[in-house]
């Protein structure tokens, strides 16, 4: 299998970067170090998971097992979705480390090969020819790429103390499956625009986490992420969606046209 987790490892990737963004201010971080980024968490500052939490990590490996998880690595083919219905195929590597919040995309495009980071909600793209990227995902790589790290890394999410949680009275139905919608305050980061609002939609039956809505009403920016299909990323190790749909979205967290459809190659 393809999609692999490793438990300890150094990974140490040259690439010559620069801050960029679609109209939106450069941060002013240095690029990091991505060999520290494949660490586990702090557990003197963990905090306590609430009862839906430790469901969602129990429906996706346990605690213990998320604990050991340092770093994701899957290939994918992607159909990226343009507005008028047409779609374009091509490759992703992805590189998710859970518990630094942050994630790599390399796309190999005709004309180059297309490299972005977004660490702790700081993005960071290598130097390459814009015009090489013709994608339909261009200009939305970042928001693309944090929706997949979002829904792959669910229950990680909801553990750490950036998000103040507040799981809704009653159920709801979505396309036959029923659902606990969780809402989600995301607390202010340094980087500007970024997802200021969130619901974890958690199944009845399981208390798996498969779809999350993200928004900023700033911006204008809504996007739904999905998985299916979920299973270990490595022998004994976490749970992790083999098949992954991004949506637009609106405010009121619908479902509209389709962005991506993420295909884990096993």
């Amino acid at each position: 299998m393809i999609a692999r987790v490793m438990t300890n490892a150094v990974l140490i990737v040259p690439i010559a970067v620069m801050l960029t963004g679609c109209n939106r201010q450069a941060a002013k971080e240095s690029e990091p170090d991505v060999s520290l980024l494949a660490t586990g968490p702090d557990r003197q500052t963990l905090p306590a998971p609430r009862s839906f939490v430790s469901a969602a990590l129990d429906a996706t490996g346990t605690l213990a097992a998320w604990e050991q998880c340092k770093m994701i690595e899957f290939h994918a083919a992607v159909a990226a979705c343009a507005r008028d219905g047409c779609f374009y195929l091509t490759e992703h590597d992805f590189v998710l480390w859970p518990w630094s919040d942050s994630v790599q995309v390399t796309a190999h495009e005709p004309r180059a090969n297309l490299a972005w980071r977004i660490v702790r909600g700081q993005y960071h793209a290598a130097r390459a020819d814009p015009n090489a990227d013709v994608s339909p995902l261009r200009g939305l790589s970042r928001e693309y790429a944090d929706a997949v790290l979002q829904i792959v890394t669910a229950p990680v999410r909801m553990l750490e103390d950036r998000a103040l949680l507040g799981p809704r009275p009653a159920a709801t139905q979505i396309a036959g499956q029923w659902y606990l919608p969780i809402d989600a305050k995301f607390k202010e980061r340094t980087a500007t625009p970024y997802w200021t609002q969130g619901i974890y939609f958690q199944t009845v039956d399981r208390s798996l986490v498969d779809m999350v809505w993200l928004g900023d009403p700033l911006t204008h920016k809504f996007l739904i992420a999905r998985g299916y299909d979920y299973a270990p990323a490595t022998d004994g190790g976490v749970l992790t969606p083999m098949k992954i749909e991004v949506f637009r979205s609106d405010a009121e967290a619908n479902i509209g046209s389709r962005l991506a459809l993420v295909d884990v190659q096993q």
